[in-house]
């Protein structure tokens, strides 16, 4: 209890004070404070997998850890970018982009959920463990292409200017996109490096 309350808070802190740089009109705060944000949410995630990892959990378990973090960053971008430009900015297409934020982070809660069922009943589905590794995979490649294009299309604006209405929606497409992609990556990694001794 104790622990979702901080989690709860935390959040709620995070979503604060990404919406009061925006409202200061200062992209590169902004900036600065998104990427803070995501990569304090990247590093906990591989903190709490090495802790699960070293206490010899089930990979049931190790996914459910992957994929709640996972959503932690799609629900906290769909929810910023949602208080941001309900409130302070203004963008026309910004609710599209929210909504299909928190859908994929609540599809992802419930894989999660699936998994700590899984694990809490003592057994892996192998076969919900496979798609589950395809499926980081494409999101991966997914969450790189969209970093990688939005810089390319100069959409991701590394001056800190904000010359574009989407600015602030940018910044956090581009440091939530390489936040999930570093989870992935270190979850697929560390599941390979563990599968090894056992080839």
């Amino acid at each position: 209890m104790t622990s979702l309350i901080v989690w709860m808070l935390a959040f709620t802190i995070s979503i604060c004070v990404s919406i009061l740089a925006a409202a200061a009109r200062m992209p590169s705060a902004h900036m600065g404070v998104t990427a803070l944000i995501t990569l304090a949410i990247a590093i906990v995630a591989v903190q709490a997998f090495r802790q699960l990892a070293a206490s010899g959990v089930s990979r049931s378990a190790l996914a459910a850890s992957t994929s709640r973090f996972i959503a932690l960053v799609w629900i906290w971008a769909g929810v910023a970018i949602l208080f941001t430009y309900q409130y302070i900015l203004t963008w026309r297409e910004w609710w599209q982009f929210s909504a299909g934020l928190l859908l994929v982070g609540g599809m992802c809660f419930i894989l999660s959920m699936m998994f700590q069922r899984d694990a809490a009943e003592g057994h892996d589905d192998e076969s919900i463990l496979r798609i589950s590794r395809q499926l980081n995979v494409a999101q991966i490649v997914g969450m790189l292409a969209v970093a990688i294009g939005l810089v390319a299309d100069n959409k991701f604006n590394l001056s800190g200017s904000a010359m574009r209405s989407d600015w602030a929606a940018n910044n956090i497409f581009f440091f939530g996109a390489l936040a999930i992609a570093c989870i992935g990556v270190h979850a697929l990694a560390s599941e390979q490096r563990m599968a090894r001794p056992h080839a």
